[in-house]
């Protein structure tokens, strides 16, 4: 995986602010919309905690792995908000939609595979932590 890419990109991305997750959203929602009736109708708190929570990740990538604690700590709300396994893949593609779009040019095969594997393993933690017992979270 290409950190520097994918936080140089994310610079970029990010600098759109609301209007990259304005997008994220739409595509998910048009893509999937069966999945809008869990957020809700007013998202601008949701928006700011995505964009947020996003930077926050990509800018400690490299120490994920040594304190996964943030994104362990989303996996257990996500899951108490009722996101399950299947809907992963489903946000993964319009976060990849949404990269694609503000990167324009920018947005390479490597440029994606790059976000394809952080995604997925930020993905694999946040559900594996929405899945340990109760107990265990406590």
């Amino acid at each position: 995986m290409n950190i520097e890419a994918l936080q140089s990109s994310w610079v970029q991305v990010g600098a759109a602010g609301p209007e990259a997750v304005e997008y994220f959203y739409d595509h998910l929602f048009k893509s999937h919309p069966e999945v809008r009736g869990m957020f809700p109708d007013d998202m601008g708190e949701q928006r700011t905690r995505f964009l947020n929570g996003l930077g926050r990740i990509v800018t400690n990538v490299e120490t994920l792995g040594a304190d996964p604690s943030f994104v362990q700590g989303l996996g257990r709300r996500h899951g108490k908000l009722g996101v399950i396994a299947d809907h992963y893949p489903v946000a993964g593609a319009s976060l990849l939609a949404t990269l694609e779009y503000f990167l324009g040019e920018q947005w390479t095969p490597e440029l994606a595979a790059t976000w394809t594997a952080a995604y997925g393993a930020v993905a694999e933690i946040m559900i594996s932590a929405a899945a340990e017992p109760a107990a265990a979270t406590a």
